[in-house]
């Protein structure tokens, strides 16, 4: 490789390593606490030496302005495509959090690795139900995949933070909150069926301890409700993963056009 080659691949593996390490931060699965820090970067290396000489070569920026300018917008729009394909798995581990504080099993808080702090171990069990589905829909390639692509809808110094993308974040956003409250609706509606039962039978029967009495009948129909939204809210989350990608990509489309 020639001297005036080499010059003009590093611009273009620098700028596509730091989009890259944008998304290997907040993206399902590769963002997660549990992976260390250097493994992410050594992972961001390998795939930016890989995607990087099928890019078209950049000249070298005139000024150290221009390269910082362009690698903070590289690395910021990283960062705004990895947060929006996490945001399926931000509401599931939410709707189990709910789900749990409902149960009555809040207060064997357990510490998260993932997102950094403490969680129910009703919401990590939502959090693996999904990273399963994530792994057996193949969403870590069809994810690698995106990121190749990326390159080709926005090619490297051309991204710009307009009202598409911000549209995005705000749709996504949203569905992510609609899945989540969907998810523990049935868990929610139970607690309030059984809180109107118990205070029926306090009004009925003073002499029982409502409140003592109501711990074991709370967990008992959680875990009966749990068992059968386990059981259907698989295709659920796959659906919501796809739209979460499908909207990302018609946005990429978008942005070129």
């Amino acid at each position: 490789m020639s001297l005036e080659s080499s010059l003009q691949f590093v611009p273009t593996f620098v700028l596509a390593f730091f989009r890259i390490a944008g998304v290997m931060v907040t993206a399902p699965l590769f963002g997660s606490a549990r992976i260390p820090r250097r493994l992410k970067v050594v992972f961001a290396l390998v795939i930016a030496a890989a995607i990087a000489p099928t890019l078209k070569s950049l000249s070298l920026p005139e000024s150290a302005w221009t390269l910082t300018a362009g690698i903070g917008g590289e690395l910021l729009f990283g960062l705004a495509i990895g947060t929006a394909l996490s945001f399926t798995f931000v509401a599931v581990n939410w709707a189990g959090e709910i789900i749990g504080q409902q149960m009555g099993l809040g207060i064997g808080q357990v510490f998260d690795p993932h997102f950094g702090g403490s969680g129910s171990v009703v919401g990590d069990l939502y959090f693996f139900l999904t990273l399963v589905i994530f792994l057996i829909a193949q969403g870590h390639l069809a994810f690698l995949k995106g990121v190749r692509e990326s390159f080709d809808a926005l090619p490297l110094l051309s991204v710009s933070f307009n009202q598409n993308l911000l549209d995005l974040l705000t749709a996504l956003l949203q569905s992510s909150t609609a899945l989540a409250l969907q998810l523990a609706a049935p868990m929610l509606v139970t607690m309030l069926l059984t809180d109107v039962v118990l205070g029926f039978i306090g009004k009925t029967i003073p002499q029982i301890n409502v409140m003592s009495a109501g711990l074991p009948l709370r967990a008992l129909a959680g875990i009966v409700v749990l068992i059968f939204g386990l059981m259907m809210c698989s295709r659920v989350i796959e659906e919501s993963m796809l739209d979460a990608v499908k909207q990302v990509a018609q946005a990429l489309v978008g942005a070129t056009s």
